[in-house]
């Protein structure tokens, strides 16, 4: 085959292979994140209700503030579904990553604080129990963004909450977790969030335990 004809062809392909990457990469990207719910039917009954306090930023100083690429920062029904922002290797803001409709970061964190509850041998219920704890969620922050490297790139996620329960002075729970890679995908948005998600599970479980001790 003509060599003139496979490096055309080749450098076509490369052409489309950006044109996709960065048409992913500019775009919204909806994608949802697993958090599997535990169950137990025995303990101290708590109700959670998850409050998100989260602020956007349209033109943020820094990657791990939340801010949205269409300037919805005031549209409920997508900063409530949002959490991370895509970069390109400069660190310019490109495309968002939400959940998808009918799903929530209120949801997600909500999921892994009554998993550190139902684990710390609470049985959490739903809705407003007259015999049941009530326990506050406000997420002050959750978000997960890109860092640039040199050599290879890094997703982090923290989250920034406030517990507050029935006779219970306030818990205040701060989390952080990176991952270094050598390019994104948007499951890797999913994979890093759902790692900060059990971090905030882990934090709070000790945070009760302690509280738990004699």
């Amino acid at each position: 085959m003509n060599t003139a004809f496979l490096t055309s062809l080749r450098t076509s392909a490369l052409v489309v292979l950006t044109v996709t990457l960065m048409g992913c990469v500019t775009s919204r990207s909806v994608v949802d994140v697993s958090v599997p719910a535990l169950t137990a039917t025995a303990g101290q009954k708590v109700a959670i209700t998850t409050i998100d306090e989260r602020t956007f930023e349209s033109k943020p100083r820094s990657a791990d503030i939340p801010s949205l690429k269409g300037g919805e920062i005031n549209d409920m029904s997508i900063t409530e579904r949002a959490y991370a922002r895509k970069r390109n290797g400069y660190g310019k803001a490109l495309g968002d990553v939400v959940l998808p409709s009918g799903r929530s970061v209120s949801q997600l964190v909500g999921t892994a604080v009554a998993n550190a509850y139902t684990q710390a041998g609470y049985h959490v219920v739903e809705g407003q129990a007259s015999d049941a704890s009530q326990v506050t969620v406000r997420i002050k922050e959750f978000w997960t963004w890109f860092s640039p490297g040199f050599t290879y790139v890094t997703i982090n996620n923290k989250a920034n909450l406030l517990i507050e329960a029935n006779g219970q002075p306030p818990m205040a729970i701060a989390t952080e977790v990176n991952d270094g890679m050598q390019f994104v995908t948007d499951s890797d948005w999913a994979k890093v969030t759902s790692q900060g998600l059990r971090e905030v599970a882990a934090a709070v479980g000790k945070k009760l335990e302690a509280s738990n001790r004699p």
